[in-house]
């Protein structure tokens, strides 16, 4: 029954629960009624049939007692009277029949004894009435009347219901039709308007409220929820049309891809880098236009995105249509809906050619040899580093060769310069082709030259490459139409057996080097034990830090920093200075190595950052410095990897008072790139401080483009290296030149180190170099003389006298 009524109508659902509730609810009135009715009409049964069987029991005791059978038959005639009564019967002790009455012929007679009576007995209304003389019964009574009467009392009464439940089910119809037309009719007018609602694509349209009562309420939240619709759709409709606005003047290239990883949508830009203009191309196609060395990485980018849902970052080269290469950088990454469904994919790329030039010839220029092509020696000394941490990481062995060409200098001044250039070019050559490809050969100034041999299992292998090498090198040279014969001395260390430190094993290398020397040239010499003094040296200074850190020999100075554009104060940087009771001023070149290896630079460290901004803190407070000046303090490799680093950096910024943007960290290139990721983590903690970073001697190490952009900093310091041959060295200005322009497209500071010159400034100034340091401005300075440089500065400043 209830799944039929859940497939009708709303209509015949109320005629229906209508009819059911009215038939339900009278039918158990009417059960009720008929029982009450029964029961009533056999209690004045019962009632009459007492009251008749006394009256003539009393009448029967003085008949009963004579023997008078006529009188008792006279007695029971009584009963014609009343219709229902069918027979009565008087039985005298010993229960044998005395009279007898029935009413007509068709009733039952009195059996002559009255247990045959009793045992016989049918009739539901029937009554056994003693007869008493003095208490003592003298015979019994018998009456029996028909349940006729009672039967046709109670059809009338059913009669009389069915006529009643007839009435009220043709009433409930009439009623529920109406209800029906009251309810369905607001319901259908509502379907109606949803219904056209859909199929005009119109919200616009409001269903019609004609009562004030639930369903009134109903159309008022319908017309509300249209509302709603209407307001969203409409802010849908405006920011898809400013998203395609957005999208069609981006100088970024966006594209859309479905869920079956088909191109759905692509903006002008996308279209202009790839040449397209036409339909847009299939997946295929746009994979098959990716150069050759990067389609393997774009793959797996892609397959993980699909699969994993993990985003897409990385740089790639697409094929133009004369197959010169395009760089670009590609952002992508999964598209879903509120419930988590995926709608497909959304990405952008960045034609980033320009950049990608820019890096490459800044990387030739910063870590190749313009002469010989070899790697420097910043290239050179990271390669080193990071062969090292393989070393340890593989538990393999390295060697470093340290040569030094014999008699270049009697060459180079007999034959000139030019000479002297090719017969570099050809030695490294040379020993180019002597080593394997995962060698690596460096010039690292002038005539010397470094080699690294990786994965070397024995000692003899190395052995075998220098007597290559020698051999190699006896060979003459035609140079000008001479035969020129040079010869070199080399100098071996080998990790891990002599050290693990670059360092160390670069003054192993070089001490060998000079051994070599000493015995006569055109020979190798192995770092021995007897060259060990430097290590001695190295112990007796990590006495010495720990005995100047309990006796406060250390001190700070400070370097100011000046704006180019209008020479105002911006900073100053802090540098450390000890002051050795017996060996008088040692250099922070000397010890900081030193301290850095041991781990004391930790506590060093953590006393220069607390003492700078404690003592620049107070110049800011009394108005010396502009408040918008920074202490510039250096965090060396280990301080930048100290877990508590973040902890002393919020301690310090509490302790001395020093508001946090007026603090900058100085972190050197090669710390970041030991370990990017951790570097960048690290970085975004410190940034979230509020202080703010620079990256020192940037260029001296070996990092990429893809990193330097992901890191969160403020300032880039090019390097005094690069600084202090302008306007001599032209690789160096364009190298600087072009550090300037990178950092400013990344939207950083550019200070200059080691400024001393007017030539020096004015090419700075003229590339839009933001700040300066050096003793073209001012030497370091303690904490009196700062005061009184600045107080100076202003005082010129003030009068606009300020010349350099």
């Amino acid at each position: 029954m209830i799944g039929t009524l859940r497939t009708q109508s709303l209509r015949r659902k109320l005629v229906m629960v209508a009819l059911i509730t009215t038939g339900l609810t009278l039918l158990t009135s009417n059960l009720a009624f008929i029982s009450l009715e029964y029961y009533l009409a056999r209690q004045d049964v019962e009632r009459k049939l007492t009251i008749l069987g006394e009256v003539i029991a009393n009448r029967a005791t003085a008949a009963l007692t004579f023997g008078d059978f006529d009188l008792l038959k006279t007695n029971l005639n009584t009963l014609k009277a009343d219709t229902s009564v069918q027979r009565g019967c008087i039985y005298a002790d010993p229960q044998t029949l005395a009279a007898g009455y029935r009413s007509q012929d068709s009733a039952p007679e009195c059996p002559r004894q009255l247990h045959s009576l009793q045992a016989n007995r049918q009739s539901t209304f029937s009554q056994f009435f003693p007869i008493l003389l003095d208490d003592t019964p003298i015979g019994t009574l018998y009456i029996e009347i028909s349940q006729q009467d009672l039967i046709h009392r109670i059809q009338q009464f059913l009669i009389f219901s069915g006529i009643i439940l007839a009435a009220a089910s043709i009433l409930s119809l009439l009623l529920a039709s109406r209800l029906q037309e009251v309810v369905a009719r607001p319901m259908r007018e509502l379907s109606d308007t949803l219904r056209n609602i859909m199929l005009r694509k119109d919200y616009s349209i409001r269903a019609s409220k004609e009562n004030n009562d639930e369903l009134g309420d109903l159309v008022d939240l319908f017309n509300s929820l249209l509302r709603t619709v209407e307001e969203e759709n409409a802010s849908l409709k405006t920011s898809e049309e400013r998203f395609r606005k957005l999208t069609a003047l981006s100088p970024v290239g966006i594209f859309q891809v479905d869920p079956k990883q088909h191109l759905q949508y692509v903006n002008q830009r996308w279209r202009d880098i790839h040449g397209v203009q036409d339909d847009l191309p299939g997946m295929q196609e746009w994979f098959a236009r990716i150069h050759p060395d990067d389609i393997s990485a774009v793959q797996h980018a892609w397959n993980r995105l699909i699969c994993e849902q993990e985003s897409i970052a990385l740089e790639l080269r697409l094929l133009r249509r004369d197959q010169s290469p395009l760089w670009i950088h590609m952002l992508a990454s999964a598209l879903h809906d509120r419930n988590g469904e995926l709608l497909g994919y959304l990405g952008a790329i960045s034609d980033i050619s320009e950049l990608k030039a820019a890096q490459i010839q800044m990387e030739t220029l910063a870590f190749y040899d313009p002469l010989t092509g070899l790697a420097n020696r910043r290239l050179f000394r990271n390669r080193l580093e990071k062969s090292v941490k393989s070393v340890l990481r593989s538990g393999s062995s390295m060697a470093l060769m340290f040569l030094d060409m014999d008699q270049f200098k009697r060459v180079n001044d007999t034959l000139g310069h030019d000479a002297g250039d090719i017969l570099l070019k050809e030695v490294a050559h040379r020993l180019s082709n002597t080593v394997r490809e995962n060698d690596t050969v460096s010039r690292i100034g002038g005539d010397e030259f470094t080699i690294l041999l990786t994965d070397v299992h024995h000692t003899s292998d190395v052995l075998v490459v220098a007597e290559k090498l020698l051999h190699a090198m006896a060979k003459p040279i035609r140079i000008k139409g001479q035969d020129i014969v040079t010869t070199v001395s080399i100098g071996i260390t080998m990790t891990p057996e002599d050290s693990t430190d670059a360092n160390t094993l670069m003054k192993n290398a070089d001490l060998a080097m000079y051994r070599a020397k000493e015995l006569g040239r055109n020979n190798f010499q192995f770092f021995s034990e007897d060259m060990n003094h430097s290590i001695l040296e190295h112990l007796s200074l990590e006495k010495e830090i720990n005995e100047a850190i309990a006796r406060q020999q250390f001190s700070l100075v400070f370097q100011p920093k000046i704006s180019l554009f209008d020479f105002g104060i911006t900073g100053v940087e802090t540098l450390i200075r000890w002051q050795h009771p017996e060996k008088g001023m040692i250099t922070p070149d000397r010890f900081i190595p030193v301290a850095e290896e041991t781990g004391q630079i930790l506590e060093i460290g953590s006393w220069v950052l607390e003492q700078s901004c404690r003592q620049i803190s107070s110049l800011i407070r009394s108005n010396v410095l502009p408040e918008h000046a920074k202490v510039a303090v250096n965090l060396s490799a280990r301080q930048f990897t100290d877990p508590h680093l973040l902890q002393r950096i919020r301690s310090v910024l509490e302790i001395t008072n020093i508001p946090p943007h007026c603090l900058e960290l100085e972190i050197t290139e090669s710390t970041l790139m030991e370990d990017v990721e951790s570097a960048i983590q690290i970085m975004q903690e410190i940034k979230k401080t509020g202080v703010a970073i620079a990256i020192d001697d940037f260029g001296t190490g070996y990092s990429s483009l893809a990193y330097i952009k992901r890191f969160p900093i403020d300032v880039l310091k090019v390097d005094r290296s690069f600084v202090m041959d302008i306007p001599e060295d032209k690789n160096d200005m364009a190298i600087t030149a072009a550090v300037i322009a990178m950092a400013h497209k990344l939207s950083m500071t550019v200070v200059a180190e080691g400024v001393e010159t007017q030539e020096q400034l004015q090419f700075l100034r003229q590339n839009n170099c933001d700040e300066g340091q050096g003793y073209l401005f001012s030497r370091p300075l303690s904490l009196g003389q700062l005061h009184q440089f600045l107080s100076e500065n202003e005082r010129l400043k003030d009068n606009n006298d300020i010349t350099l």
